[in-house]
């Protein structure tokens, strides 16, 4: 397949930034895994690695399944190395002239598995399960979203990518898992950049809320347990000794709530201190339906004037909270984190993420980290490629799905001029049908 890689044609340009995500890896394996991802592209999704060798991969390579099979579980890949080439992609469209924050979300997410010989199969709880009980038997992945801000013609909006899926197998906790991936990308991130981390009441405990102590530039948005034991700000008494930490306790009830013009929420905030971040002074703020009762309790460790955001970014519904108080403004960060969700769906749904067979822990990370790659360049080419700009309103599937059609034009037209070429009498037919491949590989 090496000789339809031209740098006109549409494999080519392909082929450029799926060789920057793995160019920590060997030659032999660079060409499987893009092979692979090709094949996803080509076939409209994946539905197993030898349903797409035998219909794709196979009619255009001479190596075999088993290459295949042992390249995803055996060899020697760096999938770290993924998700920082995916972030260092997505922070070159980061406007120069804003320093608009960045928006990093974390959560899991669980996939039910029937086969008893999977690695780390185990049987979890899940609240979401439509199964008829709250347990299924699968595996659970700690997964990293990242939201970048972008100026496209004037327009002001975020593009979210997931960068990266770790499989929980309960020997690390999934806090110390999802810090660590926070950490990864916090490291090649701009030390005067803004980050904000968006999670939703389980993480904020442990070593993620370390990472606040750990990096001056993140700021953690979170709902939080609405029993979690909030203080008043301790005044001094000018009195010798060390001055109190924590104030008054206070509850949610504490909170005087107001109806908020064009909101169907009651909201209430004040400035406290909790355990969960020590003597950090924080914001809480209290939220209720005005046609219900269940109250959320939100944190967020910076004031909304350090936040520096801009909420032309976000779409109206979001920017509502903000542009109707500006201390409501962390409501408005974090409603991002729901496209985390929407990465979750779209990638179970239309991009194969539940419908892997391969048994072993590495086998399972890494197919599932290179579909994450295929779904995020789907995403970002249309901003980094200016042969795929007309593609910049389109989701990932359309963008998947129009690319796919290219390259089956490319890979027929070429395949048949090549066979052409043996005939010397065909050799003006072999000519033309070349020049036809190139031109329908730039229209693309």
């Amino acid at each position: 397949m090496k000789k339809v890689y031209t740098k006109q044609g549409i494999l080519g340009k392909l082929w450029l930034y799926f060789s920057l995500v793995f160019s920590h890896e060997s030659n032999p394996t660079k060409m499987h895994l893009f092979d692979l991802a090709l094949s996803v592209l080509g076939l409209n999704g994946f539905h197993s690695i030898k349903f797409n060798f035998d219909h794709f991969i196979a009619q255009k390579c001479s190596y075999s399944l088993k290459s295949l099979y042992y390249t995803l579980s055996y060899s020697k890949i760096n999938i770290d190395c993924w998700m920082l080439a995916l972030v260092r992609l997505a922070l070159k469209l980061l406007p120069t002239n804003i320093n608009q924050p960045i928006i990093l979300s974390i959560d899991d997410t669980m996939v039910e598995k029937y086969g008893s010989h999977f690695a780390y199969r185990s049987k979890l709880f899940d609240h979401a399960a439509h199964n008829g009980t709250n347990y299924l038997h699968g595996h659970c992945f700690v997964s990293l979203l990242l939201s970048i801000p972008i100026l496209d013609n004037g327009k002001e909006r975020y593009i979210h990518i997931p960068v990266g899926y770790r499989m929980w197998t309960k020997e690390k906790s999934k806090l110390d898992m999802a810090a660590d991936l926070v950490r990864k990308v916090m490291e090649i991130v701009d030390k005067n950049q803004l980050v904000c981390l968006c999670c939703d009441s389980w993480y904020p405990k442990g070593a993620v809320l370390n990472l606040v102590e750990e990096f001056s530039n993140l700021a953690i948005i979170c709902n939080a347990r609405i029993d979690t034991a909030l203080y008043t700000i301790a005044e001094r008494t000018g009195k010798r000794g060390r001055p109190r930490i924590y104030g008054d306790k206070l509850t949610i009830d504490d909170f005087a709530l107001s109806k908020i013009d064009n909101l169907e929420y009651c909201i209430g905030y004040r400035t406290v201190r909790t355990h969960l971040f020590g003597n950090k002074d924080i914001l809480a703020i209290v939220t209720q339906p005005l046609n219900g009762n269940n109250k959320r309790l939100f944190l967020c460790t910076m004031m909304p004037e350090q936040l520096h955001f801009d909420l032309h970014f976000l779409p109206d519904t979001a920017a509502s909270y903000g542009k109707a108080d500006e201390m409501l403004l962390p409501l408005s960060i974090y409603a991002v984190r729901w496209h985390i969700e929407t990465a979750f769906y779209e990638q179970k749904t239309y991009w194969g993420l539940r419908d892997y067979k391969v048994r072993s822990k590495q086998g399972i990370e890494r197919l599932m980290n290179l579909l994450t790659v295929c779904y995020s360049l789907m995403t970002l080419l249309p901003y980094l490629e200016p042969a795929f700009a007309s593609l910049k309103e389109q989701s990932a599937q359309q963008t998947r799905f129009l690319l796919g059609q290219a390259i089956f034009k490319q890979l027929f037209l070429t395949s048949l001029a090549d066979k052409l070429e043996n005939r010397k009498k065909y050799g003006f037919v072999s000519d033309c049908l070349k020049h036809i491949a190139f031109t329908i590989s730039l229209v693309g």
